[in-house]
């Protein structure tokens, strides 16, 4: 039984599109329950808990398994750092410190300014 979509008003492919995601969501949402239930029987029948076994880094270990770096990538890479400087004359502007600096750090080193006027919270 197919759908003849091309006879549809926008509206009405819209609402289809909506009751398709939802279905797609709860499916998803009953897979990751169902697979849980695996992982974890699996584990107990073991002799383990499932969280003595899993941790962040081992899942990224376990799911990069087999692939091969890309040339020219670092081995390790850094986490996310906070913002450690702000731009006095555009406030949306950040810098945490680390790799080249923006213009605007230069710009205010060059003319004679510090980093520590415009350390964030300092």
């Amino acid at each position: 039984m197919a759908n003849s979509y091309a006879s549809w008003s926008v509206d009405k492919l819209n609402k289809e599109i909506q009751k398709i995601q939802k279905i797609i969501q709860t499916r998803e949402s009953r897979d990751k329950k169902a697979t849980l239930a695996k992982l974890v029987s699996v584990a107990r029948k073991s002799g383990f808990e499932l969280h003595e076994l899993v941790d962040a880094e081992s899942v990224k270990k376990a799911s990069t398994a087999g692939t091969a770096p890309t040339a020219g990538t670092k081995s390790k890479k850094r986490g996310k750092v906070a913002p450690k400087y702000r731009n006095p004359a555009n406030g949306t502007e950040t810098w945490t410190g680390r790799g080249r600096q923006p213009l605007w750090v230069k710009a205010l080193v060059d003319s004679g300014g510090s980093l520590d006027d415009v350390i964030i919270g300092g």
